[in-house]
């Protein structure tokens, strides 16, 4: 089938494809309603170098600035603390402190350093920044936990700083586009299968209805012609008995002329 057979198809059967069309239209509004609009926050924090290890001691002086300590222990505190963030266990605190959105932690793609990223995404822009915050001071608080229960003294304790400040909410329409697309697609392919199926079938209708109409113009041609036949028949039998009888009849008198 080409593209003017398939035209040709799509202009016979119209309102089959225009009814298709609108059921298409429907679902295409229903989800549209139904996927809800997500909007996400992001924030970005660094973790620092002990009090201890930034001022020094008498045998070993300090920089006196945190960002010139970032050593390898940093990176692995960075990931330890990441791993606790996204455990079921801190999920749930979290849900009781009022995060009831999807949030997220993970190091920081392409960076060298201890660097966090935090998200949350959520339907309730107000709400997600709010778990963000909320998420923040969790994080500096588990990250304090962590080294307590080891036993850390406070001047050596590793320390955070936000580097990127969470944002206002941004809309993420990734999701929701691709819900969009693959229900207009869906419907198209729709039209067009189901108008050439009911074309198709329409069709066959159509030709078996002209095969049964045939049929029956055909029987009783045939049924009448048979009399006929039978009817030539005996007529010709009649006129071969009728001359029979008359020779016959006349007997010898006709022999004799």
């Amino acid at each position: 089938m080409n593209v003017h057979d398939a035209v040709s198809v799509l202009r016979r059967r119209w309102y089959v494809a225009l009814t298709l069309l609108v059921v298409a239209g429907v679902l295409l509004v229903g989800v549209n309603k139904s996927v809800a609009k997500k909007y996400q926050v992001t924030s970005t924090i660094s973790l620092l170098a002990s009090r201890q290890a930034t001022e020094g001691t008498a045998s070993q002086p300090g920089t006196h600035n945190p960002f010139l300590n970032y050593d390898s222990s940093l990176n692995a505190t960075a990931d330890f603390l990441v791993r606790r963030l996204d455990s079921p266990a801190d999920g749930l605190i979290l849900q009781g402190d009022g995060v009831t959105e999807a949030y997220s932690a993970a190091l920081a793609a392409a960076a060298v350093g201890p660097f966090i990223t935090l998200t949350v995404t959520g339907a309730n822009p107000a709400h997600v920044s709010a778990s963000m915050n909320t998420l923040l001071t969790f994080t500096k608080k588990q990250l304090t936990d962590i080294q307590t229960q080891a036993g850390v003294p406070p001047a050596a304790m590793i320390n955070s700083i936000v580097v990127v400040a969470p944002g206002p909410p941004t809309p993420q329409n990734k999701s929701r586009t691709q819900a969009l697309l693959g229900v207009g697609v869906g419907g198209l392919v729709l039209v067009f299968l189901g108008t050439f199926m009911a074309d198709n079938l329409l069709n066959a209708r159509r030709r078996r209805a002209g095969r049964a109409a045939r049929a029956g113009v055909e029987a009783p041609a045939a049924d009448g012609a048979a009399p006929d036949v039978a009817a030539s028949a005996e007529d010709g039998d009649s006129q071969e008995a009728d001359e029979a009888w008359s020779t016959v009849l006349a007997g010898p008198h006709e022999s004799r002329e």
